[in-house]
């Protein structure tokens, strides 16, 4: 999978390099950003940007806008070229919902802004609990583990503070519950 990340991202910045070369001839300066169309509510997703041909300090601004509302991924302030790419943490989100990404190159003379639309899709991880043994007389002590896992069933570096086990029996509800100390 992650072989598979990393020939796209490649792909896609030799893509868009390739663009800016053959488009070269402008004067000004210009920029590329680089982001998944598709980014998981929650994840950590990537955003690369680059700034070419900078003739005066520029500040290049990128937002997630969402109605009127926007937060801002990266604030670069430039006089030379640049090449960045970060992580930055997707929103929260319940369902399958369309923003925006929002560029702004700045100077004292100069002002271009892009907006692109990215899907961000609600984040249902999967979580197993385990028991060592399928059934147990009363008395006995009760052995068991909990792993969350994404939706290519890899584990999450998650840890729970409280675990609360429900069940019904015979139309009674029991529960017990575990804390980390």
């Amino acid at each position: 999978m992650d072989l598979n990340v990393s020939c796209c991202w490649k792909g896609l910045l030799l893509f868009s390099l390739l663009l800016v070369c053959v488009n070269g001839q402008t004067s000004g300066p210009s920029f590329t950003v680089t982001f998944p169309a598709v980014i998981e509510s929650r994840s950590e997703a990537k955003l690369c940007a680059s700034l070419l041909k900078p003739n005066e300090s520029l500040v290049m601004n990128i937002y997630v806008v969402h109605g009127n509302q926007s937060t801002l991924l990266l604030q670069e302030k430039a006089e030379e070229e640049f090449h960045r790419c970060f992580n930055f943490k997707a929103p929260v989100v319940k369902a399958e919902s369309v923003q925006k990404m929002k560029v702004e190159l700045q100077g004292e003379s100069f002002k271009m802004t892009e907006e692109r639309k990215v899907m961000f899709r609600s984040y249902h991880p999967l979580t197993f609990i385990q028991t060592d043994k399928p059934i147990y007389t009363p008395g006995q002590t009760v052995n068991f583990r909990v792993v969350t896992m994404d939706k290519i069933f890899s584990p999450l570096d998650q840890q729970y503070s409280t675990v609360v086990l429900e069940w019904k029996s015979r139309g009674h509800v029991a529960a017990f519950g575990w804390r980390r100390n």
